[in-house]
């Protein structure tokens, strides 16, 4: 029996689709990415004049006896500068957190796999082996998927597990776009613009007697990256809603 003109296409579409899919989750396919998505970030990053801030107080620390707390929307410029303490993060069981690991991974941080949603316990036991081993650790604190400047609890139960400080880290920039199509309204510096990346002062489980939670570490985080777009330029408000 004879095809009609309608079905030989939604064939070759169904065809193209299986193709494509193999091609977009082979290992080569994956590398490649991983690579060249690599190398734009580090040749991106050549072009921003970024300004280092470290409070006072986080200069005393051993850093590898320390948590880092950051906003998933203002991690890029994080991603090329502290490869080098081999940060211990975790990246979602995807896809893209696949890409994701193998960037990471070629900048010299530590990568373990899983998410608030998916395999969350074992990657925070993962983390929590990983610094047993003499690595910080690293947290989106509103990562993967948000709501978007809301903690998640396991950074408070590492921290607290260890009696780590929780470093707030910020970044801003003078130029920038705002992602607005992403849930995390991700912020992208533009090319020879100046930048700010700030570890601020550490906190510990209780501040000013109060015990920490993840509301009030949320607090302490809006206000720390409110003091950054401050030195860049930018209003809080504008941070966020450009």
């Amino acid at each position: 029996m004879s095809l009609s003109a309608g079905e030989w296409w939604s064939r070759i579409r169904i065809r193209f689709k299986q193709w494509r899919r193999r091609l977009t989750y082979s290992e080569r396919f994956i590398h490649f990415l991983a690579v060249l998505a690599t190398l734009v970030i580090v040749v991106y990053t050549k072009t921003l004049k970024i300004r280092y801030y470290y409070h006072p107080e986080f200069l005393k620390l051993d850093r590898n006896r320390t948590v880092f707390g950051f906003w998933h929307g203002r991690q890029f410029l994080l991603v090329p500068s502290y490869g080098r303490w081999h940060v211990v993060l975790m990246t979602d069981v995807s896809w893209a957190g696949d890409i994701q690991s193998r960037i990471l991974s070629r900048m010299g941080y530590v990568i373990v796999r899983g998410s608030s949603k998916r395999k969350g316990v074992q990657a925070l036991l993962n983390m929590k082996k990983a610094m047993e081993r003499g690595f910080p650790a690293g947290f989106a604190l509103d990562g993967p998927r948000g709501p978007i400047h809301r903690s998640k609890p396991g950074i408070l139960f590492l921290a607290q597990k260890f009696g780590y400080p929780i470093i707030p880290t910020a970044t801003s920039a003078d130029r920038c776009w705002i992602l607005k199509s992403t849930w995390c309204r991700y912020l992208l510096p533009k090319p020879f613009s100046r930048c700010y990346v700030a570890m601020g002062r550490p906190i510990w489980d209780t501040v000013d007697g109060e015990t920490l939670t993840p509301e009030l570490l949320d607090r302490h985080m809006m206000d720390w990256t409110a003091e950054a777009d401050r030195k860049m330029g930018r209003g809080p408000e504008e941070a966020v809603t450009t």
